[in-house]
């Protein structure tokens, strides 16, 4: 047996038990830590932190890159001690999130955003007692369906019992299925929540958001959620076409009513007055990156990829660098 010793982002620390049999993320599960996981395969990404110490050994994973594995990222299900280890956890260890539970939900609202995109409103049922931080997703299964599908909370934890989701609708996918052909206010569906890792870094005083499509919701939700008396804010959104635009105005009237808040958004192709050209990486200037700043990615593989690499050749560390793991499966 090994110790693991966990060291939060607000400087919170547990030190663990492991034995030879079980990963970090089954050790936590067993002692019932306020560590998060979710899928405990390796397909999520709920459950990464960052390796600082110590020897370890991980089952190959697609999920995380050559680079991001020399940076030290690791995924705690697939982890196994070596030696004694320590980790840095990107959330804090309190307040924490509540442990995920299973709820049934009301559909209040389904809104049509554009042709690919809709937002659909929840209101759970049985929930006093839910509590998620900003960032984290539901898993989401629509009545007379077996899947169910991950999506990111895009309000806030003050809107609960209300939840919000952005769902891009995929051809041929379930749950898009079913938001075209039979989604209605008053149908009730099955939650799982609160899930995922991904949050807020509140250490730095310069907080960087880049979202592609509906990547924005997690963004959305910590954004909303911070202070607007501290703090500087710069969201970068993009779209691939003008059709595929949605929340302009929504992102403009937040803008609008925050000091702390400036938002740059573009689109890849096509032309839109007032939308800048490009992805959202490209919204992204070099002064933006102050000594300190830390930067939250969410959205399809390629951008986070491409923001990935403009920000390390600006020099900004990895451990400044946090991302969801966005997928098109719906």
């Amino acid at each position: 047996m090994f110790e693991a010793r966990l060291v939060f982002q607000d400087g919170g620390v547990l030190d663990v038990a492991v034995n030879a049999d079980e990963t970090l993320a089954e050790a936590a599960q067993r002692l019932d830590l306020p560590t998060r996981q979710d899928c405990l395969s390796g397909e999520c990404g709920a459950c990464i932190a960052r390796h600082t110490s110590g020897d370890i050994e991980s089952d190959p994973t697609e999920l995380l890159t050559q680079e991001e594995r020399r940076e030290g990222l690791a995924l705690t299900c697939q982890t196994r001690l070596a030696s004694n280890a320590a980790f840095e956890l990107d959330y804090p260890l309190t307040p924490a999130p509540t442990a995920a539970n299973r709820y049934d939900a009301t559909v209040t609202a389904v809104d049509q955003l554009n042709g690919t995109t809709s937002r659909l409103r929840l209101l759970l049922s049985d929930a006093d007692d839910l509590w998620f931080a900003p960032g984290q997703y539901v898993r989401l299964r629509p009545p007379g369906l077996r899947v169910a599908r991950p999506y990111s909370i895009s309000s806030t934890p003050a809107d609960l019992p209300s939840i919000e989701l952005l769902i891009r609708h995929v051809p041929g996918g379930a749950v898009s299925g079913w938001l075209e052909a039979s989604a209605a206010p008053g149908q009730v569906v099955r939650l799982q929540a609160p899930l995922g890792g991904f949050a807020r870094d509140d250490r730095s005083d310069r907080q960087i958001f880049i979202g592609g499509g509906t990547g924005l919701a997690p963004l959305l939700s910590m954004i909303q959620a911070s202070d607007a008396s501290t703090g500087r804010r710069l969201l970068c959104f993009g779209c691939s076409t003008p059709t595929d635009l949605f929340h302009i105005e929504t992102l403009r009237a937040l803008q609008a009513a925050r000091t702390d808040l400036e938002v740059r958004i573009a689109v890849m192709s096509g032309e839109v007055d007032g939308i800048a050209k490009g992805t959202a990486v490209d919204l992204l200037r070099p002064e933006d990156l102050e000594a300190g700043c830390a930067v939250h990615l969410c959205g399809p593989p390629m951008m986070v990829t491409a923001a990935q690499s403009f920000l390390r050749q600006h020099d900004v560390p990895a451990r400044a660098i946090r991302s969801e793991r966005f997928s098109l499966r719906a």
